[in-house]
């Protein structure tokens, strides 16, 4: 079974997913579902902060960056105080301290690889020996950046590089944020944004970006389902509807966008529920909706929510695993990617 799909899953609905499961993500079988996309990130000689917004197809990084310039990448796993910040990545190569990293096979430095498993919503640095475009593919799952707090963090964020936001209206009302240390790597070197108000947040890029005290901060628009599994939204034939809630924790409006991207055999078949409250006799109805293509929702206030109760409309499901992502986007620049499994045994062929 393909990581991806195990840290999706609950470890009961891993079990229930059995043999069919592996062909959810299998990155060469002939029977694999998607949907997958791609991402291309732009690499320069040198050091670069990158951010994953997919999980790749091959995870092992002797694959992954075979046939590319790539020879070093590196994540780090402990807090960096402001004492500990470095300006140039080549500090990390001296003292790896804190350090996963992989080497190149072949290298005279190799042994000391122990970055085994490149994921999705992270960030690494990585080092090209020449300019390269990267692309590669992979499958969505929903993530959310890793805080450290009173200390500096590498994240990065799904921005929406179509109406990407700038530094200062991303973090703007945030409270463990609102110092605004946000550095990115210009040229090798960690450089302070200093014009937060001119500088564009940018796609698959990451940021040293500190913390005061902790932070649980994905980005304007914070996204909550109350689901078993990590990584996105599954259904059986017995799961009921789950609920999906959007809210605007920016001091701006927002408006949304729901779309989405069908698997290889089909798109599953969603709808949202609504409450109503009948203003004559206080009675409450829920009135179901089917969600087949998109969905636009009006501009949230802050602080306010939209909260969407998913289902599947399983008198039409007719295959035993289908695959569709949800795509969440919104104009303070964020696309959001859950992906949505639906399994029903009863239909095995």
């Amino acid at each position: 079974m393909n990581r991806a799909l195990s840290r999706f899953c609950s470890a009961a609905i891993v079990l229930l997913l059995g043999v069919v499961s592996g062909s959810l993500l299998h990155a060469d079988g002939a029977d694999a579902l998607g949907p997958f996309r791609t991402q291309t990130i732009e690499l320069e000689a040198g050091w670069n902060a990158v951010y994953l917004e997919i999980e790749p197809l091959q995870t092992d990084p002797n694959l992954l960056f075979a046939d590319t310039p790539i020879e070093i990448v590196s994540a780090y796993f402990r807090p960096v105080s402001a004492q500990q910040f470095v300006e140039s990545p080549n500090e990390v190569l001296a003292d790896p301290k804190g350090w996963n990293v992989w080497y190149r096979p072949g290298r005279d430095d190799e042994l000391l690889t122990d970055l085994y498993d490149i994921q999705a919503h992270s960030s690494y640095l990585i080092y090209s020996e020449s300019a390269f475009t990267w692309t590669f593919s992979g499958a969505s799952f929903f993530g959310t950046a890793q805080w450290h707090p009173n200390a500096y963090s590498l994240v990065g964020f799904p921005i929406d590089a179509a109406q990407a936001p700038t530094v200062e209206s991303f973090f703007a009302g945030v409270e463990a944020h609102e110092d605004l240390k946000v550095y990115r790597l210009v040229s090798g070197s960690w450089s302070l944004v200093t014009a937060p108000a001119a500088t564009l947040m940018e796609a698959g890029t990451a940021y040293w970006t500190h913390s005061v005290g902790s932070s649980e901060f994905q980005g304007p628009l914070q996204v909550d389902f109350n689901s078993e599994s990590i990584g996105g939204l599954i259904y059986t034939l017995e799961t009921g509807a789950q609920r999906l809630v959007l809210s605007n924790v920016s001091p701006y409006p927002q408006a949304l966008e729901l779309s989405l991207v069908a698997g290889d055999n089909g798109q599953i078949p969603l709808a949202y529920g609504v409450l109503q409250i009948n203003g004559d006799t206080d009675s409450v109805q829920r009135t179901v909706t089917p969600l087949n293509g998109s969905l636009q929702i009006d501009a949230l206030e802050a602080g306010q929510s939209a909260v969407l109760e998913l289902e599947v409309r399983q008198s039409e499901v007719r295959a035993e695993l289908m695959t569709t992502t949800l795509v969440v986007t919104s104009d303070a620049g964020l696309r959001i990617e859950i992906p949505v499994v639906s399994v029903r045994r009863d239909l095995q062929n």
